[in-house]
């Protein structure tokens, strides 16, 4: 009988694979064990819905995407950096800077529609385009109750980028000086 340690035979709920394929852990009150990575890809896939941050079984909170995305050499990189998004409007592109969370979600919304000059209480139609952190497929993300996913796949970028170890979406220096000539032009 095995306690609430990992057993031996154990295996990952996702992909069914034991040990052999990294450390299984139980971030949850579930019998089943997973590999973090397993996991932060499955929540990835869940993005928008209550599973992306709760068990759909035990209803627990699970780590946040980072925690399970981010490996781990990279975290002191990634507390350092700030991740970009770069919004595409009416075919002008402009980089944001964003955190996770729901202040990081309210200044999203405030700069965007700052920057459009919306209503302050108008809605908008957001779809994230972004790099998945372990596979580098490119993930398209629609809806506002993706923004938080969106984000730590923004930081997770960032942090490879400036670790050396990933291109990512990549901001063209034009692309940045045409946004900076567009908006002194616009003052």
């Amino acid at each position: 009988m095995c306690s609430n340690d990992v057993c031996s035979e154990d295996s990952c709920w996702i992909c069914l694979a034991g040990a052999e394929s990294g450390p299984l852990e139980r971030p949850c009150r579930c019998p089943r064990s997973v590999h973090l990575s397993c996991l932060g890809r499955w929540q990835l896939q869940q993005a928008g819905r209550s599973e992306e941050q709760r068990c759909r079984f035990c209803t627990c909170v699970l780590p946040p995407l980072e925690d399970s995305l981010l490996p781990p050499h990279l975290a002191p990189v990634a507390a350092a950096v700030t991740p970009y998004m770069a919004v595409v409007y009416q075919g002008e592109h402009y980089k944001i800077p964003v955190r996770p969370g729901l202040e990081g979600m309210a200044e999203f919304r405030a700069r965007v529609k700052c920057l459009f000059g919306l209503p302050h209480d108008s809605d908008f139609q957001v779809s994230f385009e972004c790099a998945a952190p372990t596979s580098g497929e490119k993930l398209t993300l629609r809806g506002m109750g993706c923004f938080n996913a969106a984000a730590s796949c923004a930081a997770i970028s960032a942090a490879k980028r400036a670790a050396g170890e990933d291109g990512g979406f990549e901001w063209s220096e034009a692309q940045q000086q045409a946004q900076q000539a567009a908006q002194q032009a616009a003052q």
